[in-house]
């Protein structure tokens, strides 16, 4: 949604309207959701270091595929969310070990708090400077620091996951009043963006006036983001009886990989659009996966993403 929003936007819709704060609210929630759902499953058993560099590796191709699929964002080797999923699979969040288990999530916590505190660390807050690699070291500090979803800060994201796994239904009450607060937090926000007339929530802000960004991920964008997630997660068993929608998230990555060459195409082909239009290529571009996930013959499914990353 927020993926082709982005690349066929009305010239008239602005990021202080109705339409621009729930495109970014739900599209911005996105990448968090996957990004603590990739900490939910590191949680699990715990995998040798030979399957964590094969899972690892097809990730780092996959992000590949991705960058080549759509030359109009990305350059060849920008790191991006699936080489975040790469390095992820390499934390040791479950270990034989319960102290190098400590140690990682402890770092993963408060790594990001550090950066937090001296918000230069991840760079400018601009496209391109996050999508440009300049050799190997630019290639190395956009994947840990300065990239578009480098470890840091978003390993905060993954702990989140993690804690939900290992502790389950625990964390129901803390949750919810972590949830409340943080809503109240988001209303906050959003009444401040609205007296001064800026943005609530973008991807980028070079001048500095959106409370919330995406690239580099604010502190205020990471509360907002895990407030969404328990959010997601409290009505999760209710959400998962929607028909079909299990199988579409055993699809997730496939489809995220194969959504990438259609932003190409409507970004070659589609040229200011109206608001009905873009708002029906929307609509359009997000649906279609669900039923076509659930019609999905079962002999083919062994051909996926998923099928290959389980195997590794």
């Amino acid at each position: 949604m927020v993926h082709v929003a982005a690349t066929v936007p009305p010239p008239s819709l602005g990021q202080t309207t109705a339409i621009g704060y729930l495109v970014a609210g739900l599209g911005g929630l996105a990448a968090p959701l996957f990004v603590v759902l990739a900490g939910w499953g590191s949680a699990g058993k715990h995998r040798a270091w030979t399957s964590r560099f094969r899972r690892a590796g097809l990730l780092l191709c996959a992000q590949l595929v991705v960058n080549l699929s759509a030359p109009h964002l990305y350059g060849p080797f920008t790191p991006g969310v699936l080489s975040l999923f790469a390095l992820l699979a390499l934390v040791p969040w479950t270990h034989p070990s319960q102290h190098v288990q400590r140690c990682t999530r402890a770092v993963a916590l408060l790594a990001p708090l550090t950066v937090m505190l001296s918000p230069a660390l991840q760079g400018p807050s601009s496209w391109d400077g996050r999508v440009t690699v300049n050799g190997f070291e630019g290639f190395a500090s956009h994947l840990l620091l300065t990239g578009l979803y480098p470890l840091v800060p978003w390993c905060a994201l993954a702990w989140l996951g993690v804690m939900l796994r290992v502790h389950g239904s625990r964390l129901y009450r803390p949750g919810a009043v972590a949830a409340a607060a943080g809503l109240l937090f988001c209303v906050i926000q959003l009444v401040r963006a609205s007296q001064n007339n800026v943005p609530w929530a973008a991807p980028t802000s070079p001048d500095g006036q959106a409370l919330l960004t995406f690239f580099p991920a604010n502190g205020s964008f990471l509360i907002a983001a895990s407030t969404g997630v328990l959010l997601l997660w409290a009505i999760g068993t209710w959400l998962a009886r929607a028909p079909s929608l299990p199988d579409l998230g055993r699809f997730s990555l496939t489809v995220y990989v194969a959504h990438t060459p259609l932003l190409w195409v409507l970004h070659r082909s589609v040229d200011a659009p109206s608001v009905t239009v873009s708002t029906l290529l929307v609509l359009l571009c997000t649906l279609m996966w669900w039923p076509l996930a659930a019609l999905w013959p079962e002999r083919f499914r062994p051909w996926s993403l998923e099928s290959a990353l389980s195997k590794a």
